[in-house]
Protein backbone atom coordinates (compact mmCIF):
# COMPACT_ATOMS: atom_id res chain seq x y z
CA UNK A 1 0.00 0.00 0.00
CA UNK A 2 2.91 2.52 0.86
CA UNK A 3 4.16 1.97 -3.11
CA UNK A 4 0.74 2.98 -3.76
CA UNK A 5 1.53 0.61 -7.38
CA UNK A 6 -2.34 0.55 -8.36
CA UNK A 7 -3.00 4.66 -7.21
CA UNK A 8 -5.45 6.05 -7.91
CA UNK A 9 -7.07 2.87 -8.63
CA UNK A 10 -6.68 1.59 -5.67
CA UNK A 11 -9.19 2.68 -2.57
CA UNK A 12 -6.99 2.37 0.09
CA UNK A 13 -3.99 3.71 -1.72
CA UNK A 14 -6.78 6.75 -3.04
CA UNK A 15 -7.17 7.03 1.08
CA UNK A 16 -3.54 6.32 2.01
CA UNK A 17 -3.13 9.68 -0.56
CA UNK A 18 -5.99 12.12 1.01
CA UNK A 19 -4.30 11.56 4.81
CA UNK A 20 -1.22 12.36 3.57
CA UNK A 21 -2.14 15.60 1.55
CA UNK A 22 -4.53 16.55 4.71
CA UNK A 23 -1.32 16.28 7.23
CA UNK A 24 0.62 18.50 4.60
CA UNK A 25 -2.75 20.82 4.45
CA UNK A 26 -2.71 21.26 8.18
CA UNK A 27 0.56 20.42 9.85
CA UNK A 28 3.50 21.29 6.91
CA UNK A 29 2.17 24.15 4.81
CA UNK A 30 2.44 27.13 7.21
CA UNK A 31 6.11 26.68 7.63
CA UNK A 32 6.70 25.30 4.03
CA UNK A 33 5.27 29.02 3.39
CA UNK A 34 8.21 30.53 5.96
CA UNK A 35 10.95 28.82 4.26
CA UNK A 36 9.96 29.34 0.40
CA UNK A 37 8.64 31.79 -2.59
CA UNK A 38 4.81 31.75 -2.85
CA UNK A 39 4.90 30.01 -6.60
CA UNK A 40 6.96 26.96 -4.94
CA UNK A 41 4.20 26.74 -2.17
CA UNK A 42 1.24 27.32 -4.95
CA UNK A 43 3.01 24.70 -6.85
CA UNK A 44 2.67 22.55 -3.92
CA UNK A 45 -0.92 23.25 -3.17
CA UNK A 46 -2.08 22.37 -6.65
CA UNK A 47 -0.04 19.35 -6.28
CA UNK A 48 -1.52 18.31 -3.31
CA UNK A 49 -5.28 19.29 -4.55
CA UNK A 50 -5.04 16.97 -8.13
CA UNK A 51 -3.84 14.17 -5.75
CA UNK A 52 -6.92 13.89 -3.46
CA UNK A 53 -10.19 12.33 -3.82
CA UNK A 54 -13.57 14.29 -3.68
CA UNK A 55 -13.86 13.18 0.01
CA UNK A 56 -10.30 14.24 0.52
CA UNK A 57 -10.99 17.77 -0.60
CA UNK A 58 -14.50 18.60 0.80
CA UNK A 59 -12.11 17.49 4.15
CA UNK A 60 -9.41 20.06 3.31
CA UNK A 61 -12.10 23.04 3.09
CA UNK A 62 -13.27 21.96 6.48
CA UNK A 63 -9.21 22.14 8.10
CA UNK A 64 -9.06 24.91 10.31
CA UNK A 65 -6.12 27.06 9.05
CA UNK A 66 -4.13 30.54 9.27
CA UNK A 67 -5.63 33.30 6.82
CA UNK A 68 -2.12 33.29 4.80
CA UNK A 69 -2.61 29.02 4.23
CA UNK A 70 -6.27 29.78 3.31
CA UNK A 71 -5.34 32.50 1.21
CA UNK A 72 -2.20 30.62 -1.14
CA UNK A 73 -4.89 27.61 -1.10
CA UNK A 74 -7.55 29.65 -2.78
CA UNK A 75 -4.42 31.05 -5.10
CA UNK A 76 -3.82 27.79 -5.75
CA UNK A 77 -7.10 26.61 -6.82
CA UNK A 78 -7.64 29.57 -8.69
CA UNK A 79 -4.85 29.30 -10.75
CA UNK A 80 -4.82 25.94 -11.52
CA UNK A 81 -5.84 23.47 -8.86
Amino acid sequence: MNLKRHFPHDPESRVLEDALCLVFLERQLADLADRNSEDKVINALQKAWRKMSPAGRAAAGKLSCGPRERALLEKALQTGG
